[in-house]
This record gives structure tokens, C-alpha cells and sequence, in this order.
């Protein structure tokens, strides 16, 4: 079953009830048709069964936890409906109200539990807190007690992670690809993925820059193992890393277990980078719709010349219907 894991739909009503709920910042934002015939289309002419959507990228937060719930439940509400509608032609990733931690908790038993969404959205970061901050704790466990798929993320409005993105869309560029990254290796190094072995998760856009910079950080954690850079630094430079649950032997090894959707497809060699981090053997299909294209997507994985024919197959049929277990469309 050919399923596409990383797709957005930004219904006009969440987008209204985002601005009722005090998002200032949305007011001239794009509105999605509720109709959408036209995309079931696209993904027929790329026989793709099942297309996966998450609000994430334009996140519920208004700074106050009823308001963050209010957004939550909407848009939950929405995917839900679109689910049935469409009689299984779509899934979602539903959205929580992190990072208030009760409410999140709220959201996600009810979304997982009571409306069958296939796993939780999470941007990379709440309210200037880290994805893996402490007091998100019972939130992870809630989420381990239901095997959860974890879809991580960026957020546009969180990407000026320098002051020289503020401009010419440099966010997108540059501090997306950096956010996920990030939030890839918080997960791993703070103990989320060795305490919850149970979660699922799977990182957007490749992990970003995370096969780019593979190396650079590996050889970084080899001198802290190593204590190789002491006469540079001096031993407490690298003091963390005795605090790390890595395998020295293999200390990158923890993100190798984890998950990566291809919608990277303006950027070809990526595959390549991929092949030498955490290998094409943890890649799904991800076409990041509306916002790129589908039949772009299938086609980078179809013609990319760093792919066997078997590994397309895998990333294009076989791989996500095993991680997420979802049942077939309906016949229409």
C-alpha cells in the first residue's frame, strides 16, 4: 500500500478559528478548498492509496491553554471527518496543545484513542522550550502506553533561530531544515527514544540537515569519547558526554532507528547523504502536498540514481504500511 506521510490541509476553518482564537499573524492566510476531489485525483495518478494530514507547519498555539485546546480539537475534529468522508483515502496526524502538558495529554488519548488518528504531530519546539523538556515527561508516557507514531515537524514562525533569517524567506531555507534536525537529536540524546522505546518517531524533510552534518557531529562526539581535543579544550568542555545513553562504539546510532520522510525532492543528492548517516533502509514517502507536489515527490524516489529498484519499492509500497499498520480505503 502506497502511503504518503507528510501532507497538509489547512482547512479555512481552522485558519478562522485561529484568528477568533487571537492569531493576529493569520488573518490574510491562505484558505484550503474543503473539497478535495482534485487531490484525491493526483494521488490516484500516482497510485498512492492513502495520504497522511497533519496541521503542523502552522501550528495551534495562541499562548493560552484553553484557546491552544480549542485549535486542537478543531482541527482534529476536521481530520476526522475528512477520514470518513473520504472513506480512508486520507489519515491524520493529530495536533496537541503542547506545551501544556495536561491538556496535550487530553487531546492526544482522545484523538488517539477515540477518533483512530495514526499517531501524533509535533512541531520542534513549544514556546521556546525544547522538544524534550523535562516537564513534557507524562506527556511521552501517555504516548508510550499507546505504541504512538510521532511525526516531528518544523514550524515556520520558529524557524528564526538566527536574526539573520528574518528576511526573504530565509526561515524556510535555512531554519526549518535546522529545527528538525535538532529536534531529531534532542530525542535521541535526552533518553525520549531509549525510555519510550514504544514510540514511533518519524522526522520530516530527511531530518533536514541531519545527513548533511552526520559526520561533522560524529567525529564531535568521537573526540569527546576519545577525550581527543583535550589540549584545545581541556576535559569539561566534553564533560556531557559521559551523561549521553550512547553506544560509543556507534554513537550516532540511536537516530538511526528512527524515521525520515523523502520531501526533499528539490534537492536530489540528498539521497546520496542519506545512504552514509542513517541509511535509506529508515526512508518514507513524503511529498509535503499542497505545499510541493505529489507526482514530484514519487518521481524524485522513482529516478533517483543513488536507489536500487528495490529500495524504491520499499519507500514508495512497503515501508509505511508496516510502521503504521493502517487499514485499506474503502473501495469507492
Amino acid at each position: 500500500m502506497r502511503i504518503d506521510v507528510h501532507a497538509h490541509y489547512w482547512a479555512a476553518s481552522y485558519i478562522d478559528k485561529l484568528v477568533e482564537l487571537g492569531r493576529h499573524d493569520l488573518a490574510r492566510a491562505g484558505r484550503q478548498r474543503d473539497d478535495l476531489d482534485e487531490r484525491i485525483a493526483e494521488m490516484d495518478a500516482n497510485r498512492v492509496d492513502v495520504q497522511i494530514l497533519s496541521a503542523i507547519g502552522l501550528d495551534t498555539y495562541v499562548g493560552h491553554p484553553e484557546g491552544d485546546a480549542e485549535g486542537c480539537r478543531h482541527i482534529n475534529d476536521t481530520y476526522a471527518d475528512v477520514v470518513a468522508r473520504y472513506r480512508g483515502r486520507f489519515a491524520a496526524f493529530a495536533s496537541v496543545p503542547l506545551p501544556w502538558v495536561d491538556e496535550a495529554v487530553t487531546e492526544a488519548v482522545r484523538a488517539l484513542d477515540d477518533l483512530g488518528m495514526a499517531g501524533i504531530a509535533l512541531p520542534c519546539s513549544f514556546d521556546g522550550r525544547p522538544i524534550d523538556d523535562l516537564e513534557f515527561e507524562p506527556f511521552w508516557a501517555a504516548l508510550a502506553e499507546r505504541s504512538a507514531a510521532v511525526y516531528v515537524h518544523p514550524v515556520g514562525a520558529h524557524s528564526s533561530c538566527h536574526p539573520g533569517l528574518a528576511d526573504w524567506n530565509l526561515t524556510m531555507a535555512y531554519g526549518s531544515p535546522t529545527q528538525v534536525a535538532a529536534a531529531a537529536v534532542r530525542i535521541a540524546f535526552s533518553g525520549i527514544s531509549t525510555r519510550y522505546p514504544q514510540l514511533r518517531f518519524i522526522f520530516a524533510m530527511c531530518g533536514g540537515t541531519l545527513p548533511l552534518l552526520w559526520k561533522r557531529h560524529e567525529v564531535n562526539l568521537y573526540r569527546g569519547i576519545r577525550m581527543s581535543a583535550v589540549a584545545a579544550v581541556g576535559r569539561n568542555f566534553f564533560s556531557w558526554i559521559d551523561d549521553l545513553p550512547i553506544d560509543r562504539a556507534d554513537p550516532m546510532g540511536l537516530l538511526k532507528d528512527f524515521w525520515y520522510d523523502t520531501a526533499f525532492q528539490d534537492v536530489p543528492e540528498v539521497m546520496f547523504l542519506v545512504q552514509h548517516s542513517f541509511g535509506t533502509g529508515r526512508l518514507l514517502l513524503g511529498s509535503d502536498a499542497i505545499f510541493a507536489n505529489l507526482t514530484e515527490a514519487v518521481r524524485y524516489i522513482e529516478d533517483s540514481p543513488y536507489l536500487s529498484a528495490d529500495e524504491k519499492h520499499h519507500i514508495l509500497d512497503v515501508r509505511a504500511a508496516e510502521l503504521l499498520r493502517l487499514p485499506a480505503p474503502a473501495q469507492q
